[in-house]
């Protein structure tokens, strides 16, 4: 054998004179693979790219899961048997009860200590364009380094089963009386509040003493119980003008709720590495539940990009007595409330001054705590409610703290969301501040909030606990198997068919999913009720029964195919409600909703203490989050508006099918006021009181037997109606194309959450600034589709002196026609006659509908069985 060293010389020859076709070759592939490293290096690059901005999804979620392996897993069905058998066991006995209900409870929390003293301003109260300035707050965020002990307390033993739901939620103080029986009314008026009014309201809702806490209205879960949604009202808005400047800088947390935070999860190992300094519950294995870190999104854990709350689901372990934790997980937002003002083209979701009023979809806060998997069976079937509506599962809501963020330079997006970042500061949006603690393109999360700020444990932050899971919304149909139990739904027995419920199959969408009905109305109403800036007893509405029933016949009549009431007399009366009408109609047709909670302001709109009717507001979106998913299309209207099919329909459900083919999701229906038809018109007497004395003196008001829509009907506006319906517009809306609605407006649609990374998948143009346009959006055709009737009445003060407001002579005496004429003088030929009058000197001054008159009043008085006393009509 030859050596080695000789062979390895030989071949060592052969490769130093290869041929030049193998020489070719080599270097071919030698580019080749420079060229695939590039693109290599390159893509890798944009991958990584990706993941900081978005995280990487598969990994996140494989990291999760590892992460959830450590902590403690929910009993399974052979415990929640054992615990619901104990608990009904226990509710037999009076002396036992109180172990099974646990109250609802409220932790309150010292304010934090973020802000640098002497910094910022609420503006010149004098200049209604200084909105103020923003203060600047220490950075990094300092810890919250309390204790269980710093926490105040507070039980709401109101709330004692789900049929109190959602009633008696710690809302308000609720209806009080004073010593003549009286309604206390405490949300008129511009007195300023005490420095001790948060800690009195305390007692009864806990929010303005720790303003994190969500103001919440309404909870409950979804059908398939995968979340429980809520319902909350931003507490801010109650109160405007100079005199509650102090109350709008102590409520700024309201508004930091709607801004999302980022947070990763971590475990107690990490958490005590991170701030030893914090508190920690020593009784807890390390590896029970999980600790939290305020992240930028990148760092983030996949469920914790864009949130604001920690869900903690519990119950009662009956036989050992025990709050036993199942699981914990991080709150959704249905909409990014700071990406909708930035594509509404306005990013400052408040200012110091609190002058945002007019960013209508923050009025309402809807949120949801995702239910973990193991429950969701538990939560769809209310297995967890005992036989007499006892909730044994129950969820706290932990809010995350951080400052509030002011303005465009701090909004927190990605760039898969609005493009790249350093357009956002150059795309035209209006920004009132600049700070130096706000930076240049975006929120700085790692600068404002540091890497190690680890939240507080659950039991050392102030929070919501003991809140209710009870059993989803459903609406009852006529296919409904009656083979449940009877559960009172905030006051009203309905019947409850969960496993065995029918839907009527109406209509299959793109999804496959099935909708029970078609078209559905959301009633906000109280039996007795006063108007705004109404204080006194004596002039409080107390119509409303006697309309409901004629406003229910009506609108089933056109083709509704249900109606939810949110009954709203127990804020006004204890007397009575709209049960006794309600009950009249099946289930099928009517669901009431017991809603006593108080308007937080009643102030007529020109105050200068202009706040909200929070009240009105979260009822209705709580009817739309709790039963959009079983309808196709819904409004939200008041018993004194009437929607008229008109041309050749007769039924609304026609006119929506109709509008959906061409394309169009929102119809607006115009509103003026119509007038009281003098034909239809007696006199009364009535006691008006002043300040010195009471007067008796004559008004005019509807007879009897005779419907409002017929009495009514004299439209101050010919049609088609002006622009000037708009203020009051009312809409019918596609429930799966419109996410918030604010009383008269769409205020976010489907197209608002489109996200920059949509439209680049789509090779499109990505619009910044998006507005609802025709025919997503239209006004209906007032001769050929529908209109609305208003029939808002007129009060005895407003008629008076009828003959002298309403003559022609008024033209010429500022005094009378500076009152108005609420009394309607139809025009004889239905066209505009102002400045014309007939034989007894009475100005024209409205217009009938002739299809109401000839066609739908009589089918109403048919459904009504009205016998009309003519002899009454003067």
């Amino acid at each position: 054998m030859a050596p080695i060293h000789t062979r390895t010389s030989r071949y060592r020859t052969k490769a130093a004179s290869p041929k030049p076709m193998m020489k070719r070759r080599t270097v071919a592939f030698l580019l080749l693979t420079v060229l695939s490293c590039l693109y290599c290096l390159q893509t890798t690059y944009a991958v990584g790219k990706m993941e900081k901005v978005m995280g990487s999804r598969m990994l996140a979620e494989e990291r999760l899961k590892e992460e959830f392996v450590k902590y403690k897993k929910p009993p399974q069905q052979s415990f929640w048997k054992k615990n619901i058998n104990l608990a009904e066991e226990l509710l037999l006995d009076a002396r036992t009860l109180p172990k099974v209900r646990t109250a609802i409870a409220a932790y309150l929390e010292p304010p934090m200590n973020d802000t640098i003293p002497n910094t910022g301003s609420q503006g010149d109260p004098n200049k209604e364009k200084d909105k103020g300035s923003p203060p600047q707050f220490y950075s990094p965020l300092p810890l919250r380094t309390i204790t269980p002990k710093d926490l105040k307390k507070y039980e709401y033993p109101k709330f004692q089963t789900c049929h109190d739901l959602p009633a008696k939620l710690p809302v308000d103080r609720g209806l009080e009386l004073d010593k003549n029986g009286h309604a206390i009314v405490r949300n008129i008026g511009y007195t300023p509040t005490e420095p001790d009014y948060p800690w009195k309201e305390a007692p009864y809702c806990p929010v303005e003493a720790d303003p994190f806490l969500p103001w919440i209205h309404d909870l409950f879960p979804t059908a398939d119980g995968k979340r429980i949604e809520f319902i909350a009202q931003n507490k801010r808005r109650c109160r405007s003008g100079r005199a509650y400047l102090k109350d709008i800088q102590r409520l700024e947390p309201q508004v930091a709720l709607f801004q999302p935070v980022s947070v990763e999860r971590i475990d107690e190992a990490k958490a005590q590495e991170l701030a030893p300094g914090l508190w920690r519950n020593a009784s807890q294995q390390p590896s029970s539940v999980p600790r939290y870190r305020l992240a930028p999104y990148e760092e983030a854990s996949a469920d914790g990009m864009w949130t604001r709350f920690i869900c903690r689901f519990h119950t009662t372990d009956f036989e050992t007595g025990e709050d036993k934790i199942l699981d914990e997980t991080l709150s959704e937002y249905s909409i990014n409330y700071e990406f909708i003002g930035y594509r509404k083209n306005r990013p400052q979701l408040l200012t110091p001054k609190g002058r945002e009023t007019n960013l209508f979809w923050t009025s309402t806060l809807m949120f949801s705590c995702p239910v973990p998997k193991k429950l969701q069976s538990l939560v769809s079937s209310g297995s967890t409610i005992l036989s007499d509506g006892t909730p044994t599962l129950r969820v706290d809501v932990i809010p995350i703290r951080t400052p509030p963020r002011y303005g465009s330079k701090e909004i927190y997006f990605t760039e898969d969301m609005a493009g790249p970042r350093d357009k956002w500061q150059t795309s035209g949006a209006l920004d009132t501040f600049n700070t130096e603690n706000m930076t240049s393109n975006g929120f700085n999360a790692t600068l404002r909030w540091g890497q190690n700020h680890v939240l507080p444990p659950v039991e050392a932050s102030g929070r919501w606990a003991n809140l209710p899971i009870c059993r989803a919304p459903i609406l009852s149909n006529e296919e409904t198997q009656e083979t449940g139990s009877n559960i009172d739904v905030g006051g009203k027995k309905h019947l409850q068919t969960e496993p065995q419920r029918k839907r009527v199959l109406l209509k299959q969408d793109p999804a496959g999913e099935q909708k029970q009905y078609e078209l559905s109305a959301c009633l906000w109403a109280s039996a007795s009720f006063a108007e705004r800036g109404i204080r006194e007893d004596s002039k409080r509405q107390k119509d409303t029964n006697d309309r409901l029933r004629e406003w229910i016949e009506f609108h089933l009549l056109v083709g509704f195919d249900h109606i939810v009431v949110y009954d709203n007399s127990g804020a006004h009366t204890n007397e009575t409600s709209l049960e006794p009408i309600t009950s009249l109609f099946p289930p099928s047709k009517v669901t009431r909703v017991d809603w006593p909670s108080v308007v937080c302001n009643n102030n007529v709109p020109a105050h200068p203490n202009t706040g909200e009717r929070s009240s009105q507001y979260a009822a209705e979106n709580s009817c739309r989050v709790r039963y959009g998913p079983y309808t196709e299309w819904m409004a939200s209207f008041d018993t004194d508006e009437y929607l008229v099919p008109m041309g050749n329909y007769t039924n609304l459900k026609d006119v929506v099918r109709d509008a959906e083919q061409n394309g169009t999701n929102i119809l607006t229906l115009r509103s003026t006021r119509g007038k009281l038809r003098h034909v239809f018109a007696k006199e009364t007497e009535y006691v008006e009181r002043t300040k010195f004395n009471d007067t008796v003196v004559r008004g005019l008001e509807k007879v009897p037997n005779v419907t409002f829509l017929e009495a009514y009907n004299c439209d101050s506006s010919p049609l088609p109606k002006s622009k000037i319906g708009d203020r009051a517009k009312k809409q019918i809306y596609r429930t799966d194309y419109v996410l918030n609605h604010f009383v008269h407006y769409s205020t976010v649609t489907k197209p608002f959450m489109e996200f920059y990374r949509d439209y680049a998948d789509r090779k499109a143009r990505w619009p910044r600034i998006v507005k609802e346009s025709f025919p997503s959006e239209r006004v209906t055709d007032e001769l050929n589709e529908a209109v609305m009737v208003h029939t808002k009445r007129v009060t005895l003060r407003n008629s008076r002196d009828t003959e002298k407001r309403c003559h022609m002579a008024a033209r010429t005496n500022r005094l009378w026609r500076s009152k108005g004429c609420y009394i309607g003088f139809p025009s004889p030929n239905g066209t505009a006659m102002y400045g014309h009058s007939g034989e007894d000197g009475m100005e024209y001054n409205c217009f009938i509908n002739k299809k109401v008159e000839n066609y739908w009043v009589p089918l109403l008085n048919e459904r009504l069985k009205l016998g009309r006393d003519d002899s009454a009509i003067i």
